[in-house]
């Protein structure tokens, strides 16, 4: 019985601690490598054309002039993403005095570093006090 409930909480660490950090470069990973087209590894942007039905890289180094699907509080410039990114722009000035590799700096750190992070710790949360909760209704018992 004991190295059936070893088992258990190392399967239980392994899905609360390992797979989310795990997954998403696996993911990544493999999305990259079955698509002929990208490069895995890359030193810049990506140079591609406008398309009219869709939206590119251009668009993404542009700007974008296609008509959005989403509502304006959220893809308008005075709302939601004009507001992330000027505060992207605005936190880059504390890396870096060239504007273009302060936003970018700015950009890794809040989108791959802090809200991944926040994502990571609220999801442990949520499995800890979810184990708390079931120990407390069965009497204590594990």
């Amino acid at each position: 019985m004991r190295g059936a409930r070893g088992s258990a909480v190392w399967l239980w660490v392994l899905w609360i601690y390992v797979a989310p950090l795990c997954a998403p470069w696996l993911i990544l990973y493999g999305v990259n490598a079955t698509s002929p087209s990208v490069e895995l590894v890359r030193g810049a942007l990506p140079r591609e054309g406008r398309r009219e039905d869709r939206c590119t890289w251009a668009c993404h180094n542009h700007g974008c002039s296609h008509r959005p699907r989403l509502p304006a509080v959220l893809t308008g410039d005075a709302y939601l993403f004009g507001g992330t990114i000027r505060g992207l722009f605005a936190l880059g000035r504390a890396f870096s005095p060239d504007r273009a590799r302060g936003y970018g700096a700015a950009n890794l750190l809040v989108f791959c570093l802090l809200w991944p992070g926040l994502m990571y710790g609220l999801w442990v949360v949520f499995w800890r006090q979810r184990r708390a909760l079931r120990a407390l209704r069965a009497g204590g018992r594990r």
